[in-house]
């Protein structure tokens, strides 16, 4: 059975007719030849369109479906032979290069190659000293332009990706950067430019409240001033153009940091727009500690992005998904080998960091009052959980109820719509959760009537006091906006000057008390959310000692926020303090504990695996039934136990 293979005049498709058969014989063809970048069947005549860069891929599925699955022979005419060689060619020139990129990262470098590149970045134009790790990864985004750095937090991808750029401006092949991040990423990368190269940036940030008047005219000009260009996730959309037109005008490269932020394949609005930028940017980097955390699906937007001409993953998302699902997928193999060449991972058990302190929990004894209203509220949640019959909604209000009333009985007066922290770019849902609390009237009334000082605002206050006194400073974690608010006025009328980074905290305000804790020694304490500022923020240099006043049950979040004091950069002799408060005979214990089974379990699967997909272990993931178990259990043995 042949076919020729021919292209129209514009080479915009290929144009299949069978030669000695019909094509209605092939069972199943119509279905296949669909998938095939939509193609069609009409008149024994298969139409299937291509753009310029999916030449080869269009042509080798072509070849898969009718040479290797039916058996047919190609017969190619002049003009397809032509655009087909040359697509062939060029996939094999892509082979040589991904073996090279493969090589560098496995560092299997040539010595002479090193060194000129560790002689661009002597200490006249790079100030940075990089550590072998770093200095690895950042040739091996130079070499390839287009690469992806999955090393976990705290391993300083930044002033890596810097160097990076200023080999590639040193070759002519870049001269700005446009880094597209969280808000939180901003004030990062600022430092970490001052810090390489010793003078501030020319910068230009596109966030809320940002002019779309004064952006064009800084970004539109002939010579334009700035070399780093910011732009958050949520922004990018409504700025498209602009930005399409500046990479158009200028040799950029464009850095996505926290890139698992544009996962979403199913077309949204944050993923698409960003994804639209690729094909203008001269170079192209990934960064993100989680590349791969629910599906190998995560994947195929990180590889689109940095690769838009080749399609490195090689499977479809239907396909990612599907090899998710099973360990021994043995396509999974074929997977990594695709991707290696141009990903590289510096895990935790390289970074050579001197160890943590991690003290025992302080068992904090609440007053007569918090008492009292924990055991009703836990009474409450206890029959919530054993009620089947009522909905998760129900069940995960009760749940966080009994963790605010372990911290701090006054949240406990207001919605939990209003009590909750919210990610600086995405708001979580939570208008659907109960607000009710279903408790005697003297409860209720004691609850409204609330006026202690929380028992853990006080062992606040008497560690802080203690750090300040020692010569050092202290990040607070707290899981609900209410206890920032409160413990920020409570450390403040006890002398501690304090301040409060969470989502609601304004980007200037929040680099200005980043700047403060940093160079201002009458700043002695900062009070955080995880899931606000958990990443892309550095607090090491300032800070060695972090408290966990209120800890949730999500441990990514706790790694994240460990990592914000415990990074690169740290000498030998620092000693880095960790502590916990819990409410005596409260849920305080039991997150703590399954907190750090998690992150146990984490770790050892995220040093022993190169892309960890940590969804295949629910111990990672929120598993809240399994904490409804052990509340309930711990209920019942301190009932037994009279306490």
């Amino acid at each position: 059975m042949k076919i020729l293979i021919s292209s129209d005049e514009n080479n915009k498709k290929f144009i299949l007719k069978a030669i000695d058969f019909n094509f209605s014989k092939l069972r199943g063809v119509q279905v296949f030849i669909k998938s095939i970048n939509n193609g069609s069947l009409l008149n024994d005549t298969i139409e299937i369109y291509f753009a310029d860069s999916d030449i080869k891929h269009i042509y080798a599925k072509i070849k898969e479906l009718f040479v290797n699955r039916f058996g047919c022979i190609l017969v190619r005419d002049e003009v397809s032979d032509t655009i087909i060689e040359e697509a062939e060619n060029e996939a094999k020139r892509f082979e040589s290069f991904s073996k090279r990129a493969y090589e560098i990262r496995n560092n299997n470098i040539d010595r002479e190659e090193l060194e000129t590149f560790m002689g661009v970045l002597n200490k006249d134009v790079f100030k940075r000293e990089l550590r072998p790790f770093q200095l690895l990864a950042a040739y091996h985004i130079a070499f390839s332009e287009n690469a992806c750095n999955f090393s976990v937090p705290g391993s300083g991808k930044t002033s890596t990706v810097l160097a990076a750029y200023e080999l590639l401006k040193q070759t002519g092949k870049v001269n700005k950067l446009l880094v597209i991040g969280p808000l939180a990423a901003f004030i990062a990368w600022q430092k970490e430019y001052k810090k390489c190269y010793d003078k501030e940036p020319t910068l230009l940030e596109i966030r809320g409240g940002v002019k779309e008047k004064n952006i064009r005219s800084r970004l539109e000009r002939t010579h334009i001033r700035e070399e780093l260009i910011i732009v958050n996730y949520e922004s990018v959309d409504g700025k498209l153009d602009i930005l399409k037109k500046f990479l158009k005008n200028n040799k950029a490269m464009v850095v996505l940091d926290e890139a698992h932020r544009i996962k979403n394949v199913e077309e949204g609005v944050r993923s698409r727009a960003t994804l639209a930028l690729s094909t203008y940017a001269k170079s192209r980097v990934i960064l993100t500690g989680t590349p791969a955390s629910n599906s190998y699906v995560d994947l195929y937007n990180l590889y689109k992005f940095i690769w838009p001409a080749n399609n490195v993953v090689g499977y479809s998302v239907m396909q990612l998904a599907d090899m998710s699902k099973n360990d021994n997928d043995p396509r999974v193999s074929d997977l990594m080998n695709r991707i290696a060449p141009f990903f590289i991972r510096v895990k935790k058990g390289d970074l050579d960091l001197p160890d943590a302190i991690f003290n025992k929990p302080d068992i904090i004894e609440m007053s007569g009052a918090q008492k009292i209203i924990y055991k009703a509220i836990e009474e409450m949640a206890v029959r919530k959980f054993e009620n089947t019959a009522l909905s998760e909604v129900f069940r995960k209000s009760a749940f966080i109820r009994l963790r605010q009333a372990a911290s701090n009985p006054r949240l406990l007066s207001k919605p939990l719509q209003d009590s909750m922290m919210f990610d600086e770019d995405e708001e979580i849902a939570l208008s659907s959760l109960d607000d009710a609390i279903d408790v005697d009237d003297n409860i209720l009334e004691l609850i409204k009537n609330y006026d202690e000082t929380p028992c853990k605002f006080e062992a606040a206050n008497i560690l802080s006091q203690k750090i300040i006194k020692d010569g050092g400073k202290l990040l607070i974690w707290c899981e609900f906006v209410d206890t920032c608010n409160g413990l920020s006025d409570y450390l403040s009328s006890k002398g501690i000057k304090n301040a409060i980074l969470y989502g609601k905290t304004l980007p200037e305000d929040r680099k200005r008390i980043i700047d403060d804790f940093h160079d201002n020694p009458s700043l002695s304490v900062v009070i955080a959310n995880p899931h606000a500022v958990g990443e892309s923020i550095s607090l090491h240099e300032a800070c060695h000692n972090a408290l966990y006043l209120e800890q949730g049950y999500n441990a990514g979040v706790y790694m994240q926020s460990k990592d914000r004091i415990h990074r690169v950069g740290l000498s030998d002799d620092v000693v880095t303090n960790y502590y916990y408060f819990h409410a005596a005979e409260t849920i305080d214990n039991l997150a703590y504990d399954k907190v750090m089974l998690k992150e146990r379990r984490m770790l050892n699967l995220i040093e022993s695996e190169e892309i960890p997909l940590l969804s295949r272990n629910k111990d990672f993931m929120e598993d809240m039934e399994d904490e409804i178990k052990s509340i309930i259990r711990a209920y019942y043995e301190r009932k037994k136990q009279g306490i």
